[in-house]
């Protein structure tokens, strides 16, 4: 992998006038689609305008949008991976907007890499964040997210408790992604083609029509996997019965899918057209698993330290 740029630092009275340059950049950048080129030079100034790599500054906002506009998702894992956890306005100049764009944009990257969890984790941290006003990105965010967790979970996502009461009752009205939340927990296929169908201009007015669409495949494989939990061998006919296929080689495609993915554990004989489901392969009992499991540990504990000393602070 590439080593990130080497971070310059830039003194605080100075921070504003970067801030201006980045921005004007960025701008003309996109204007002349050419976003691409800004991803480096972005890249390099967010990590310059940190005064330490757990802050947020106005630049990671950018950076994103750039990194998505040019589908470089890959030079943005550098800065995801990094644990922001500081807004100092007086440092950075941070500002709220700031910061739901950073969420929003990160999650659509997160999205172009299909990590839809990561993507769900993002569009939550944006739309939850404290507000008395309804806010638009937040709403986007909401949009988003409930399609990606319809992907990831086959479930729609869980709205923290601290989620603001404006951004609730809004999502009440959104009535195309409820309606098809709803088709979605009927695990019928031909209801959830239905509803997009039906608010297929809905979706691509706000640009979720991929996002929906690939509601479909993962209904598919989420009535596939359902069958692995009570059959033992299923013929393909019937798994494309069953989930809604066409026909057989349709059936052994997904399966197919899904077992390369480790989605599910599966032997096909396509001479007799059966599936037979396994168990699991991995047992946890080897001594890479233990070093995985004692590295969870590790992080878990490093993280609870982290929390404790932000809420003394």
């Amino acid at each position: 992998p590439r080593r990130s740029p080497p971070a310059l630092a830039i003194p605080r009275p100075a921070a504003r006038a970067v801030l201006a340059v980045c921005a004007k950049f960025t701008t003309a950048a996109i204007s002349n689609k050419t976003p691409v080129a800004a991803v480096r030079p972005l890249h390099a100034a967010a990590l310059a305008l940190q005064p330490t790599p757990a802050h947020f500054t106005p630049v990671h906002a950018d950076f994103m949008r750039v990194c998505l506009l040019s589908k470089c998702y890959a030079a943005a894992q550098p800065l995801l991976e990094q644990e922001l956890l500081q807004v100092d306005k007086e440092a950075t100049h941070v500002t709220p907007r700031d910061l739901l764009l950073y969420h929003y944009y990160a999650g659509m990257v997160q999205v172009g890499m299909k990590r839809f969890k990561s993507a769900v984790e993002y569009f939550t941290l944006c739309y939850s964040a404290p507000t008395a006003v309804l806010n638009a990105i937040m709403v986007e965010a909401y949009k988003k997210g409930l399609l990606c967790a319809l992907i990831e979970t086959g479930e729609p996502m869980r709205t923290p408790k601290y989620t603001a009461a404006c951004v609730l009752r809004h999502a009440k009205s959104l009535t195309p992604y409820v309606e098809y939340a709803e088709a979605f927990g009927k695990r019928s296929v031909a209801g959830l083609r239905a509803a997009l169908e039906k608010h297929t201009a809905a979706f691509e007015r706000d640009h979720n029509l991929g996002l929906a669409k690939q509601c479909a495949g993962a209904l598919i494989k989420r009535n596939i996997h359902r069958l692995t939990t009570t059959y033992l061998t299923l013929s393909l006919d019937a798994i494309a019965e069953s989930a809604e296929l066409p026909g057989p080689a349709d059936a052994e495609r997904y399966v197919s899918g899904m077992v390369a993915s480790g989605e599910i554990c599966a032997l096909i004989d396509a001479s007799a057209g059966m599936v037979r489901f396994t168990e699991r392969r991995e047992k946890y009992d080897t001594a890479e698993a233990a070093a995985a499991l004692e590295r969870c540990i590790d992080d878990a504990v490093a993280l609870s330290r982290k929390l404790f000393g932000m809420n003394a602070q």
